[in-house]
């Protein structure tokens, strides 16, 4: 990647991205809100922003749903 395509690339980032380790910070908050029925896009904007973009967190974010929905949260935690 020249450093040209990098810079496009930087360039068409949504400005409400919050980036992965911000987005790695409230992954299971964010998710465990969709596992309960909620909506996190209007608490999370950033982090929801940032899942259609990144799909490193998104498939992180996928697997730890398939978890809670099949083995449930622990609520002793």
């Amino acid at each position: 990647m020249s450093n040209c395509d990098a810079l496009a690339e930087f360039l068409r980032t949504d400005p409400r991205d919050v980036g992965c380790d911000l987005a790695l910070d409230a992954l299971h908050a964010y998710t465990e809100m969709i596992a309960a029925g909620e909506n996190p896009e209007e608490h999370y904007p950033g982090l929801a922003t940032h899942l259609q973009s990144c799909c490193a967190c998104s498939g992180d974010h996928e697997a730890l749903l398939r978890a809670l929905r099949e083995f449930g949260a622990d609520e002793s935690l």
